[in-house]
């Protein structure tokens, strides 16, 4: 159970939206995080303190007076919330092409409508490729911010309905993690694949997006193959409905036994279908961090995937 009540971190969250995404009043959007707060933004930087957070988030901000934003979706659980963001840049072409990448985030409440913790997810490979295309074909500085701009249709598929039992999909989150032991454990990822529905789709924000369970299987058998000692974690997970939101470590172990494992952070949404399966993955991090990571674990004395 969390320290607080869900209706006081709702009011809470709701500020914290308001003085962001609605109204970009960034100097005192920064003013709802606690004096030692940690800001994790895994391509720009972590952040220490309100003032450290302050001075990045308005500087930043002041350098894209025309991007806005959307909140998809969020959940709140114990003292935490997880939220799926659209960071929207305007259409310089006038046709309606939308130029847009999403991230998601997970804050962590302290109590009179501050916050602790606020850890930001997203490939910048995707924002790159975003901004390129925008610049290419006419945006600028001047370009006038569009505030009506939401996520982009079919993105993700929905969330299943109707909803089933919480204790039936926090039961089934826990045998998909098992599932995943057996497989690190055995080498055997076709007892994984298996819980994904016929059509199951899976969004991979480094690899791609896959289609069916047999891509799924395909894919997740060439993707941890080089790396038969990785293995995964749980940082925490939150449930709404059919929908789960997870902070799963990728760890490697210390070649030399003398630290924690190498690891870094990746976000899983997981939709619920019933019966056991799962017919949606989405997998949110930095591939540039997993790169550094794995190249420090095999600096320290790792095996080298054969591949090179």
């Amino acid at each position: 159970m969390g320290k607080f009540s869900k209706s006081e971190i709702e009011q809470a969250f709701s500020e914290y939206r308001r003085r962001g995404v609605e109204t970009y009043d960034w100097e005192n959007w920064a003013a709802l995080f606690t004096e030692d707060a940690r800001y994790i933004e895994h391509f720009l930087g972590e952040f220490h303190g309100r003032d450290a957070i302050r001075e990045w988030i308005v500087q930043t901000m002041d350098e894209y007076p025309f991007v806005s934003m959307w909140m998809d979706w969020w959940m709140i659980e114990e003292d935490r919330v997880a939220l799926y963001i659209w960071n929207n840049l305007p259409d310089p072409t006038g046709t309606g092409k939308r130029y847009a990448f999403p991230n998601s985030t997970v804050l962590h409440y302290a109590g009179d409508g501050e916050w602790d913790y606020e850890e930001d997810f997203y490939n910048p490979a995707d924002a790159e490729r975003v901004w390129g295309e925008w610049f290419k074909e006419g945006g600028r500085l001047r370009t006038e911010i569009n505030k009506s701009l939401k996520g982009i249709e079919g993105w993700a598929p929905p969330v299943p309905e109707p909803a089933y039992s919480r204790e039936e999909v926090e039961r089934e989150f826990h045998e998909y993690r098992r599932r995943g032991d057996i497989a690190v454990t055995t080498g055997d990822w076709d007892q994984w694949a298996d819980q994904f529905t016929v059509d199951a789709k899976y969004f991979e924000h480094n690899y791609g997006r896959f289609t069916g369970r047999e891509e799924i299987r395909s894919w997740i058998k060439d993707a941890v193959g080089p790396f038969p000692e990785m293995f995964f974690t749980l940082d925490h997970f939150m449930i709404e409905g059919n929908r789960v939101a997870a902070v799963i470590p990728n760890c490697l172990p210390d070649p030399k036994g003398a630290r924690d494992p190498y690891s870094f952070n990746v976000h899983v949404i997981l939709h619920y279908a019933g019966n056991g399966l799962w017919s949606y993955e989405e997998d949110i991090y930095n591939p540039r961090e997993a790169e550094r990571t794995i190249a420090s674990w095999i600096e320290a004395g790792g095996a080298a995937p054969a591949s090179g």
